[in-house]
């Protein structure tokens, strides 16, 4: 997990040498691979062992560092800016298989301009390591690993139906991923599906046929719970990985307040 010194200071005050910071990490078990300069950033390489996924994330390193050094924590407000008719009047979220996907949520954004991300926010997913593409798909990079919470966007616009189910997948069934390969799915595999066809692999890999481009001008924006085992065997399976930490999908940490699929109001 890499943490940007820049990005982490803006959570929790750091007065102390990056040394000392990172010595107090490694006694609480985040071991230390290294610092890296990046563009007068500070790169700080963590190994966050299977017992710590509180610190998968820039806010949960924060709060490991306020409990270490005695310091306060402010964390940015969630205060999303909505307007305009329900969701429910332009999509919808339908849940087959709750046994794979207990929660899924959606919001929808439109007039969306693709361009590139403001340069505070390119800098910062550089100095963690994600390639910044453009504004859309960087602000989920950058959800995941301010607070990590994976999402996912599609155009909306390509969605056949204008809704979303969530399913297991067909037998034979096959889908174009965004790396331009199509993989043939079996039943066990969970998948987002349109009215006609899946659309995405359910916490692997997002699909070539609804992904982010410069016409896109509405945007769904997937939040969701996949079944841990479901999405590692998937991948596994389909020989490629699964890209929780490292670029937008749908797979959630969270645990759900019920089973039922939710649309957040666009």
């Amino acid at each position: 997990m890499i943490i940007s010194w820049n990005w982490l200071k803006e959570y929790v005050k750091l007065d102390m040498p990056v040394e000392t910071l990172t010595e107090r990490l490694m006694m609480a078990g985040l071991n230390l691979e290294e610092v890296a300069d990046v563009e007068g950033d500070m790169a700080i390489d963590l190994e966050v062992t299977s017992n710590r996924p509180d610190c998968l994330s820039h806010v949960g390193v924060a709060r490991e560092v306020g409990v270490l050094f005695n310091r306060g924590v402010q964390l940015p407000p969630a205060t999303p800016f909505a307007k305009g008719p329900a969701i429910g009047s332009a999509t919808s979220v339908e849940i087959r298989a709750l046994d794979l996907c207990p929660q899924y949520i959606a919001r929808l954004v439109r007039n969306v301009k693709i361009a590139p991300s403001p340069e505070w926010m390119q800098r910062r997913l550089t100095t963690v390591g994600i390639r910044p593409i453009n504004n859309v798909v960087d602000v989920t990079n950058y959800v995941l690993m301010e607070c990590s919470q994976p999402l996912h966007a599609f155009d909306f616009d390509k969605l056949h139906g204008g809704k979303i189910i969530v399913r297991r997948a067909e037998r034979g069934e096959t889908v174009t991923a965004i790396d331009q390969r199509q993989y043939e799915l079996t039943s066990e595999m969970c998948v987002i599906a349109d009215v006609d066809r899946p659309v995405a692999v359910a916490g692997v890999m997002g699909g070539l046929d609804t992904e982010i481009g410069d016409a896109t001008t509405n945007v769904l924006l997937e939040t969701a719970e996949f079944v841990p085992m479901t999405v590692r065997n998937t991948a596994r399976k389909l020989g490629c990985t699964a890209t929780r930490r490292t670029g937008s999908n749908g797979e959630s940490t969270d645990r759900p307040s019920n089973g039922q699929a939710v649309a957040a109001p666009n």
